[in-house]
């Protein structure tokens, strides 16, 4: 049985960050003033992980278990 988990981040860097979801290597452009949502379906013996490096946040999660969503849409990486 997995639990699910939301995580909402708020960037008020006044730069872009990039989210970059692992094992994937998926990135995606979160502008200064954006809000997302972070749906992360795990085990429940399992946590997500999650790091902070300048202009960078990377979350470690399972296959097919993260879901970034931006004002309810799902967003799609697009980082380059």
């Amino acid at each position: 049985m997995n639990t699910l988990n939301s995580l909402v981040f708020a960037n008020t860097s006044g730069n872009s960050i990039r989210l970059i979801l692992e094992p994937w290597a998926e990135e995606y452009k979160i502008g200064n003033g954006m809000k997302i949502e972070i749906l992360a379906s795990e085990p429940n013996d399992s946590s997500i992980e999650i790091e902070y490096e300048k202009e960078n946040i990377i979350v470690h999660g399972w296959a097919d278990s993260i879901t970034v969503l931006c004002e309810g849409e799902k967003l799609e990486p697009d980082f380059g």
